[in-house]
């Protein structure tokens, strides 16, 4: 059986598995050169085999050009491959993002940190934090965006766009963050303590995924005071959204 995840957001990407075990991955800007691309048209030709499964992952857009082009996307693959199954976790963001790390962990029993920017919109809530206990998938913690809370993705973004950088250059925050008290020192520091009081929900080996998960200080910070089994997922952009999604509609489809 061949799998296609498909992410249609941020770091738009594909991903290849056969028979259970993932052959091919790609993102876009490795070939169109767009920094966080979300277009995944010019990734359609390496798709090298027929496609028995499709399985999309997304976040929440604000913007309806970005949506309008995520839509035709997702028609020319299904076009391509009309007698595929599809599997639609575009309402379950946070959850690719926790499939792409669990199933790559290489553990049995742990607990899943999700932290970005922005996930899925439930009604008029948009997730930014999630925290799932594997393998039985129940959520121990969910936070959504407001604006008396607008989260640590959001923090960084703000923080970004104060210092005249692209709002999702994000490694620059924690860069400068290590000279010393500035905004992004302070930006750094309440992000080190949120990690911590998130990991002090449950007393499992961790998990970290989603773009905030990309601060190596953070994820060397938890190793080092909580002396538990961590493993933090390298592709945490929303590009592993799509090798997610392709464990899930595995799971689900056999």
């Amino acid at each position: 059986m061949n799998i296609l995840g498909v992410n249609l957001s941020n770091n738009a990407s594909i991903c290849i598995m056969k028979d259970g075990v993932v052959d091919f991955y790609l993102e876009a800007e490795r070939i169109n050169r767009k920094k966080y691309s979300n277009s995944i048209k010019c990734l359609l030709p390496y798709i090298d085999c027929n496609i028995d499964v499709i399985a999309v992952s997304h976040c929440y857009w604000d913007n309806p050009t970005e949506q309008l082009l995520s839509v035709m996307d997702l028609r020319r693959v299904t076009k391509m491959f009309p007698n595929a199954k599809v599997y639609d976790y575009r309402d379950r963001h946070h959850m690719t993002h926790a499939a792409c790390a669990w199933y790559r962990s290489g553990f049995d029993d742990a607990v899943a940190i999700v932290v970005d920017a922005n996930g899925s919109k439930t009604g008029e809530k948009i997730e930014i934090e999630s925290m799932y206990d594997l393998p039985s998938w129940n959520v121990i913690h969910k936070r959504y965006f407001d604006q008396s809370n607008i989260g640590t993705g959001k923090d960084f973004e703000q923080c970004c766009i104060r210092h005249g950088w692209h709002y999702m250059d994000a490694g620059k925050v924690m860069g400068k963050a290590s000279y010393g008290p500035s905004d992004c020192y302070n930006v750094q520091k309440r992000w080190e303590k949120k990690a911590l009081e998130l990991a002090d929900l449950t007393d499992k080996n961790l998990i970290l995924v989603g773009g905030c998960f990309l601060n190596c200080t953070v994820n060397y910070m938890l190793k080092k005071e909580l002396g538990r089994q961590i493993y933090a997922e390298p592709i945490s952009t929303d590009g592993g959204t799509s090798i997610g999604a392709a464990y899930l509609a595995k799971t689900e489809h056999t």
